[in-house]
């Protein structure tokens, strides 16, 4: 009887000494960024992310050498169960693989069983076969100064740190964060730095007489076509002093200075002789300085709400919209960038400016920073040093400036002199 109840209380012991080793190993991720799956192949669609020692559960092996897991996310306390490739887990016991004939779930095709086990790549690519919850390519845009990271991590390298707001398209989300691509730009970003850019492309107008229409982003590419005066183009994207177009059936790029987001007025002949006095410049063509084919109109005067508007009516203006919101290609109250919230202003008055910082660069007439007034458009540059414009202001006097600063901020009034701009020049656009 003795006997009996010892062997019972071995059989007992042994019975849970193999459950315990069959299905409570604990294993350890041994690779920064391990992609946890729905099932056993690179096929199979992405959980979460796990990083490198952490510990998972270890249920069983698969034959073809993958671990069905149990993750506990330390941060969230979510439970995660799926399958991850036994080359990336580093476990002190064998772990036995199933008998024969397994579940339906665990069935895996001749095909997929000869498959390599999965490499410890930084980005999905198109062989595993990512199929997350972007089924369509979204379209957003990210702020100026936004980080691109390699991988979905907020402790890895960046790829780059944004220099201009950028149109991209989501490929993919995972766990908060989104791979985002570009013309030139591919990595990942986090979800919440993602704005809307609208259902619908902008449209925009070319606001010269002749410019030429590129298959690709530099005085190198090819000339589609050249695009004439009041031309309707629809705006794609615009990056680094370029903006991609759609004009008929044609996609590709004119230099940004050259959109405006509305026709330019066409002077009527009892206007001659307002017409005698507007500024232009002669370019060359074809040149490595410009795009223009012909002699460009800069803009000038339109007829004015307010003819004899001042530089202090302009200022008061300004200032009736700060704490406005920041907008992306905006210049309406309900939503503007820099350069749309300098036009609209000086609009409101009777002025056409350009709709890019840098074509504002060519409005008026130059003054030194010594000699700014209030009213004046000032430009700066993204970085120390450089005079490559990307932002524009309007002058208030004590060293200060009125501006639709970024998303986080909209119309606000900053200091010439620091706050993180980069004073490059000054225009002039009344008398």
């Amino acid at each position: 009887m003795k006997k009996r109840i010892i062997i019972s209380l071995l059989c007992g012991l042994i019975i849970c000494c193999i459950a315990v080793y069959s299905f409570a190993t604990t294993g350890i991720v041994s690779t920064d960024t391990l992609r946890l799956r729905k099932s056993n192949s690179t096929d199979s669609s992405i959980i979460t992310l796990l990083s490198i020692d952490e510990k998972v559960e270890i249920l069983e092996r698969t034959e073809n050498g993958w671990y069905k897991v149990k993750y506990i996310d330390s941060k969230t306390n979510n439970t995660y169960e799926g399958y991850v490739s036994g080359d990336y887990i580093k476990v002190n016991e064998e772990i036995k693989t199933p008998p024969a004939n397994p579940s339906e779930d665990n069935k895996t095709s001749d095909e997929e069983n000869k498959k390599q086990p999965e490499e410890d790549k930084n980005i999905p690519s198109e062989e595993e076969g990512t199929k997350e919850n972007v089924e369509e390519s979204t379209t957003k845009m990210i702020n100026k100064g936004e980080k691109i990271y390699k991988i979905p991590l907020i402790n890895s390298n960046t790829i780059s740190i944004l220099e201009n707001d950028v149109t991209v398209k989501i490929a993919t989300e995972l766990n908060g964060w989104s791979y985002v691509t570009s013309e030139n730009l591919e990595g990942w970003v986090r979800t919440e730095k993602l704005k809307d850019t609208g259902a619908k492309n902008k449209i925009g107008y070319i606001n010269t007489n002749s410019v030429n229409f590129r298959e690709k982003p530099d005085l190198s590419g090819k000339v589609i076509s050249a695009l004439s005066k009041n031309a309707e183009v629809e705006i794609i994207e615009e990056n680094n002093g370029w903006i991609k177009i759609k004009y008929k059936d044609n996609v590709g790029y004119v230099g940004t200075k050259y959109v405006s987001d509305s026709k330019i007025q066409t002077t009527s002949r009892s206007a001659a002789s307002r017409k005698a006095k507007t500024p232009t410049k002669t370019t060359k063509t074809a040149t490595k300085e410009t795009e223009i084919a012909t002699t460009e109109t800069l803009p000038a005067k339109a007829e004015a709400v307010s003819a004899n508007a001042n530089a202090s009516e302009i200022v008061s203006y300004a200032k009736k919209y700060l704490g406005y919101r920041y907008i992306h290609g905006g210049n309406s109250p309900s939503g503007f960038d820099c350069s749309g919230f300098t036009q609209y202003v000086y609009k409101h008055f009777g002025y056409s400016l350009s709709r890019s910082s840098s074509s504002q660069a060519g409005n008026g007439v130059g003054v030194s920073k010594g000699n700014l007034q209030p009213g004046d458009i000032i430009c700066f540059s993204g970085s120390k040093g450089s005079k490559k414009i990307s932002h524009a202001g309007i002058y208030i006097g004590g060293g200060k400036f009125i501006h639709a600063a970024n998303s986080r901020k909209g119309v606000i009034i900053s200091n010439v002199d620091g706050d993180g701009y980069f004073y490059v020049c000054a225009r002039r656009i009344i008398n």
